[in-house]
């Protein structure tokens, strides 16, 4: 099976490195640009262009194994490397790497990498690593990462991860990581995403960010610096004692809850997460609609068997200082349980009141509805 191991990588990086590097060192010595139509190339320098390929640009460009020019205006294909110190009008395609100088309008398409140090204008596509050193105004696919140092005007996607050191206006995808060092205008999706200003959406496992000027952020855990961040003490119909984290934005925060509660000499607690949102009515009072999803253990550590308590809550709060609220209101309440007998019936939970809405057990679940209220203190 291939494998691509840390010792290869950085030979590759090394590679790129060598191979810009020499042909940037040799466009210092090269200012006329003539075209010709046509060039074929063993190995650089032996090829129809000889030692003079540096100064001519082709329209079409054959480099069977490795071979440098001017720039393209047409395409150029290259069995291993492709190597441009100037622009690129049209497409370079190579087994392994392609390398510009100049500008690219058109298309990069590497087996391993693509190095481009002017703007792009197109499309970067390679089975490991993509660089771009300037500004980004098209696409870049890579089979590991992409690397913009400059500002992604377009498209990122990657297996593993994308990183623009300035600005992102448009989307990154990544099977890992999204990294935007400044602000991002579009989106991220991804395991994990980083951007210090947002103005779009992440959607990942982990969100992170200083502010959110627009938009939202959706996933396990969102971490907005300037956000909405609470700590709630609360008591309810089913768990006495509630402790609850917000965090997010006003509009769309991450819930994460915890609850316990004694009853008929059993114990219970239950870890939930859920999702939120604030609306402000007044200077003094604000309305949040909760939609929570528990885990319920009954008298244990963890109770193997389904036992869901899925809550909506509808709660009005008033501040009593900046940092001190009072807060309450009605909840509709859904249980599913599997929890089964010795003989392997289903019997249900046996920790939601006596009251009800409805009650119906099917062949695998239990499933129970009623009404029920909130009362706590919002830190």
């Amino acid at each position: 099976m291939f494998r691509i191991n840390l010792k290869f990588q950085h030979q590759l990086i090394l590679a790129i490195s060598l191979f810009a590097s020499v042909t940037q060192g040799v466009a210092q010595d090269t200012k006329d640009e003539l075209t010709r139509p046509f060039q074929l190339t063993l190995l650089y320098p032996v090829g129809s262009n000889g030692t003079q390929a540096i100064k001519y640009a082709n329209n079409v460009s054959f480099n069977m194994l490795a071979g440098l020019s001017r720039g393209v205006k047409g395409a150029e294909f290259g069995g291993l490397a492709n190597g441009s110190l100037g622009n690129i009008e049209g497409l370079q395609a190579a087994g392994l790497l392609n390398s510009s100088l100049g500008y690219l309008r058109g298309a990069q398409l590497g087996g391993l990498a693509n190095f481009n140090k002017g703007e792009l204008v197109g499309v970067q596509a390679a089975g490991l690593s993509n660089v771009n050193t300037d500004k980004t105004n098209g696409v870049q696919l890579a089979g590991l990462t992409n690397l913009s140092t400059q500002t992604v005007d377009g498209f990122q996607a990657a297996g593993l991860v994308n990183v623009s050191v300035q600005n992102t206006y448009g989307t990154q995808i990544a099977g890992i990581a999204n990294v935007t060092a400044q602000r991002l205008n579009g989106g991220q999706i991804g395991l994990v995403n980083f951007a210090s200003k947002v103005k779009g959406f992440q959607i990942g496992l982990v969100n992170v960010t200083d502010s959110v000027e627009k938009g939202a952020v959706l996933g396990l855990i969102s971490f907005v610096r300037h956000g909405y961040h609470r700590v709630e003490i609360e008591t309810n119909e089913t768990f006495y004692v509630n402790a609850t984290v917000k965090s997010g934005l006003p509009w769309l925060y991450n819930i994460y809850t915890v609850g316990f509660k004694t009853k008929d000499n059993k114990t219970y607690w239950s870890p939930g997460i859920g999702l939120g949102s604030m609306f402000p009515v007044n200077n003094k009072v604000d309305a949040n609609i909760d939609l929570i999803s528990r885990h319920v253990n009954e008298d244990e550590w963890w109770t193997k068997d389904l036992n869901m308590l899925n809550t909506l809550k509808v709660n009005f709060s008033y501040k009593l200082t900046d940092r001190i609220e009072f807060y309450g209101g009605p909840s509709f309440n859904v249980t599913i349980s599997g929890v089964k007998d010795a003989e392997g019936n289903i019997i249900g939970e046996s920790f939601s009141p006596s009251w009800g809405l409805s009650s119906k057990t099917y062949k695998k679940n239990q499933v129970k509805t009623y009404l029920g209220f909130n009362l706590g203190v919002r830190l």
